[in-house]
């Protein structure tokens, strides 16, 4: 685990669920070996006490953070308060003489201020400038160091902004955008929560059983993983190859059943799945219930002790009784609409 110093720092979530976005950073940090401590959250501003490095690594593989900084005060948020704690702050660690730095100044909430935004980021600036003595230069175009204010109802938090997700990326990976894709094909975004939800980390085995068009395997290529794909259907298999080609990424595929995988070593550090179900989908004559049932069983075989697995099912097919409690853990479960019909349930298991 990474041992280097923590700061306090600050992550602007997407607001999308109440329990995912934490879930998926945190996630995200014991993949990489960054040790946490949560200090404070809302809907969605959450602050901890981690490393810079793992904050910025943790929001650019992201699919529910947007941004992340370190904080270097917390005030009411009230011009006077903000100028009166800026004064005490040694910018000098962060700003060198003669780079370039920004101010950005962001409401999270839709409740009207007493300050105007673009007037308090040009004080902010003028305050930063005279504290470096006047030997840096503002750049609100390409800062070497971009701090960001952010007001969160009475609270205002503000620091060096460390990254943001890039959501275009995503934007382009969505299935309209694929030379193969299924009307059903699960969103980017949430097929990299899925990875990441997964514990997977770059150079990791990671497996997607049911990879259908792709999409889990892509996110998980992405953050730099050996994505190997399973499907019993030789049409899908063949279109999963189509879209990593397309987007430049490594595939590994077989045609194989997920109740009865090939693999025969205990290689694959994470799996992600999101089974087949529904009237588009094909489970060649199985239940879903039984094809779940007896896909856990296939994955504790092949899933090294201390490894994660996140499964994404409707409600109704769910039951902790299909989980074999000799093989697995409930880490973690989570329950996120898709649609008006549609409700997925997220469970993350380890396996012992």
């Amino acid at each position: 685990m990474n041992r280097a110093e923590t700061e306090l720092c600050l992550f602007i979530l997407s607001g999308e669920h109440n329990t995912l976005p934490q879930a998926e950073l945190c996630a995200i940090l014991e993949s990489e070996g960054f040790g946490y401590s949560i200090q404070s959250r809302d809907k969605r501003i959450l602050t901890m006490e981690v490393d810079s490095e793992g904050a910025r690594i943790a929001t650019l593989r992201a699919g529910l953070v947007n941004h992340a900084s370190v904080v270097a005060f917390e005030s009411r948020s009230e011009e006077l308060a903000i100028l009166d704690s800026l004064q005490k702050i040694d910018f000098s660690k962060w700003v060198q003489p003669n780079d370039r730095f920004g101010v950005k100044v962001t409401r999270i909430q839709r409740e009207p201020t007493e300050f105007d935004v673009d007037e308090l980021q040009s004080k902010i600036g003028s305050v930063i400038w005279e504290n470096l003595n006047g030997q840096v230069e503002i750049s609100l175009t390409a800062p070497d160091t971009l701090f960001l204010g952010v007001v969160n109802g009475n609270q205002f938090l503000f620091g060096p902004h460390l990254a943001s997700r890039d959501r275009r990326a995503f934007s382009k990976r969505r299935s309209p955008f694929r030379p193969f894709f299924v009307p059903s094909a699960i969103h980017p975004k949430i097929a990299r929560v899925l990875v990441n939800l997964s514990r997977a980390r770059p150079g990791s085995h990671f497996l997607d059983p049911f990879c259908g068009t792709g999409g889990l395997l892509l996110e998980a290529a992405e953050i730099g993983c050996i994505a190997v794909g399973l499907d019993i259907d030789s049409t899908m298999l063949t279109g999963s190859q189509k879209n990593l080609d397309h987007f430049k990424v490594p595939f590994y595929g077989c045609l194989a059943d997920a109740r009865t995988s090939p693999i025969r070593t205990k290689g694959i550090e994470a799996i992600a799945a999101d089974p087949p179900y529904g009237r588009s989908s094909s489970t060649k004559g199985d239940a879903v219930s039984s094809l779940i049932e007896k896909s856990l069983a296939s994955f504790a075989k092949i899933l090294k002790p201390g490894g994660y697995l996140c499964i994404a099912l409707p409600l109704e097919y769910f039951s902790e009784d299909m989980i074999p409690s000799e093989s697995f853990n409930i880490k973690e479960r989570h329950t996120m609409r898709i649609h008006r019909s549609l409700r997925r349930h997220f469970i993350v298991l380890e396996k012992k």
